[in-house]
Parts: structure tokens; C-alpha cells; sequence
């Protein structure tokens, strides 16, 4: 698991708010709160969309929705003169990515046999952290692929020219 903290949290904040920076992830869930709470679950619905549709929107063999679904719904719940008094944001990484990983780091391993790559925001109290976790589908001492993602999350933050060190 990787823990870090933002130093640069109103940029961060503009990047997943007001860009496409986080888009390509999948939102799992999202809580918001300001004068009151927001809760968003990220789950498509089973059976809303046909198999068609979801081939038509990339969401096949997706669980969630792209976080870019509900990017806009997100900042008119934060937007104001205030800061949100907290927020969480839970994203998965999309069968898509995990490929791009998995080939760009030339693992030996299989996109089935990973569970979840995640991504944690979360503001509380002026403070922005972050975690990035890795499960396999099954018991494994190979850590490469939680290493890969490690790798791809700390470079993410350095695309997007965010400041960021790890948390105590």
C-alpha cells in the first residue's frame, strides 16, 4: 500500500474537479459533505444497460462507472465560497489501465488474476491523502503488480505536476 500526503491541494483539487485528469478511473463510491452529505455509489446496475450498450460506452466487464460520468455532478456539490468539510473518493483502476500497466512494466501476470487496484482521496480537516492499494485474486508472494501500481500512481501525481510526499 502506498500512502501520501498532497501538498499542493487546491490544484489537486481543480485536477479532479475542473479536468479530465482522473477520468480514466472507475468511482467506486464518493461521499461528499458541505452543508450537507453527498453519497454517490459507483456500481453500475445490473441489468440497466444491455450487453450493446455497455460495449458501446467501453463499460463491458466494467463494474463501475468512469469517474467522467459524474466529474460535474461532483463540483456542483463542492463548489461554493467554502471548502467541502470532507470528502472520500474511492476509484478503481479500469480493465483498460491495468492492461496499459501490466504491459508497460512487462509483468508476468494476467489482468484475471487482479482483483482491484484502488485509489483513496481523502479531505478532512485542510488535509488531502492519499492511499493506493493492490488485491490479487488469490495468495501470491509476487508483489510486482502492487509495485507497478505504486509506480503508476506516484508518476500520475508528478504528470499532473502535483506535490506530494508520503504520510507518516
Amino acid at each position: 500500500m502506498l500512502a501520501l500526503k498532497v501538498l499542493d491541494v487546491k490544484n489537486c483539487m481543480n485536477d479532479l474537479l475542473a479536468s479530465e485528469a482522473f477520468d480514466r478511473f472507475l468511482l467506486s463510491d464518493a461521499t461528499i459533505t458541505t452543508r450537507m452529505t453527498y453519497s454517490l455509489d459507483g456500481h453500475l446496475t445490473k441489468g440497466y444497460l444491455t450487453e450493446e450498450e455497455l460495449l458501446e460506452e467501453g463499460l463491458s466487464g466494467e463494474r463501475c462507472v468512469p469517474y467522467g460520468y459524474v466529474r460535474k455532478l461532483c463540483f456542483d456539490m463542492i463548489k461554493g465560497k467554502r471548502k467541502p468539510a470532507s470528502f472520500h473518493f474511492t476509484f478503481l483502476c479500469s480493465q483498460k489501465l491495468l492492461r496499459e500497466i501490466i504491459e508497460g512494466q512487462s509483468l508476468s501476470i494476467q489482468p484475471s488474476e487482479v482483483a482491484n487496484l484502488t485509489l483513496n482521496l481523502r479531505y478532512v480537516g485542510e488535509e488531502l491523502l492519499v492511499t493506493a492499494g493492490c488485491t490479487m485474486q488469490g495468495f501470491s508472494l509476487d508483489r510486482s503488480m502492487e509495485e507497478a501500481w505504486k509506480t503508476w500512481v506516484l508518476a500520475f501525481f508528478g504528470r499532473l505536476s502535483i506535490a506530494v510526499e508520503k504520510a507518516v
